[in-house]
């Protein structure tokens, strides 16, 4: 049916970003956690959302490839490649590259955050985060 068809096309995957210390042993709550995919026409934003007290993002349904564009010859890539990019102050933002999401699996990205050392390094955090989302609402 028409219906069962649109389901194909809009095939749905589920990330849960898991943000922790370096060591992964401690949750990091408040973390900054985008998510974009890269396609022909450049980085595409999908979601932008914080991690819980557990160190968890939300379950975030993400565009998936159906089935039938996976398994046609002539995709070369059966999936999105989404980059998750996590940033808290007083740690290194962090970026993962080339994520792959599937149509109904729920995926866990583990993201360790390393302390910044320099002072250098927390200015040009809150530099990129004023530039990105600061000015919105203003």
């Amino acid at each position: 049916s028409d219906v069962w068809m649109a389901d194909v096309t809009q095939a749905v995957g589920k990330l849960v970003v898991a943000v922790t210390t370096a060591q992964g042993t401690i949750p990091l709550p408040g973390a900054l956690v985008t998510v974009s995919a890269q396609t022909e026409d450049g980085p595409v934003l999908y979601r932008i959302v914080r991690t819980d007290t557990s160190g968890r993002t939300p379950v975030l349904e993400l565009p998936a490839p159906s089935l039938s564009d996976s398994l046609s010859p002539d995709q070369p890539t059966p999936y999105l490649n989404y980059t998750v990019n996590v940033s808290l102050p007083g740690y290194q933002i962090a970026e993962v590259r080339d994520i792959s999401i599937f149509p109904g699996i729920k995926s866990t990205l583990p993201v360790p955050l390393t302390p910044s050392t320099a002072s250098g390094s927390q200015t040009q955090i809150t530099e990129l985060l004023d530039t990105q989302f600061g000015k919105r609402g203003r």
